[in-house]
């Protein structure tokens, strides 16, 4: 009896070593929603869309200039911080009506690297990031983290967008 909880012992305590070591998956390169979806390594990716709230009226603000942006996220998939912002910020997406090809996903390593030179080219040095783009030029971004929250922050970009274009 005695052997057998030291082994169980041995055992359990292995599977934490060899657990802790491997960690949370890292995806580096460009990532895809149904691969977020359909991956049982992110599960927290499922949770935290259906666990977040939005601001209605910001969500309907976003929703009224979608066809305006695309949107650029630059993650790390074992980031807390990357962890928190991406169901926020797709959750948003997808009541916003945002077709899908005008958002961009790239996973970065812990050195920042996405393998994509695209990608590589925003010049980003806090993850994660979403970058706010209208032809192609960067009219904001969220670094590190919502200020407000992801929709608030997106929104506010876009009034800014909005109110530089009048004043053209």
């Amino acid at each position: 009896m005695r052997l057998h909880r030291v082994l169980l012992g041995c055992g359990l305590l292995l599977s934490t070593v060899a657990m802790g070591q491997n960690g949370p998956k890292v995806v580096k390169g460009k990532l895809e929603l149904k691969q977020l979806s359909n991956d049982s390594a992110f599960a927290w990716f499922y949770t935290g869309v259906n666990k977040y709230d939005v601001n209605a009226n910001m969500v309907n603000y976003i929703k009224t200039n979608k066809d305006k942006i695309k949107l650029v996220a630059l993650v790390n998939t074992a980031d807390e911080a990357s962890r928190k912002l991406l169901p926020a910020f797709y959750k948003v997406m997808i009541l916003a009506s945002v077709p899908e090809e005008n958002i961009q996903m790239f996973g970065v390593d812990a050195s920042g690297d996405t393998g994509n030179p695209a990608a590589d080219g925003f010049k980003v040095k806090k993850y994660p990031t979403i970058l706010v783009l209208q032809d192609g030029k960067e009219e904001g971004r969220i670094s590190g983290g919502a200020k407000e929250s992801v929709e608030q922050d997106i929104a506010q970009i876009l009034m800014k967008m909005n109110a530089k274009k009048k004043s053209e």
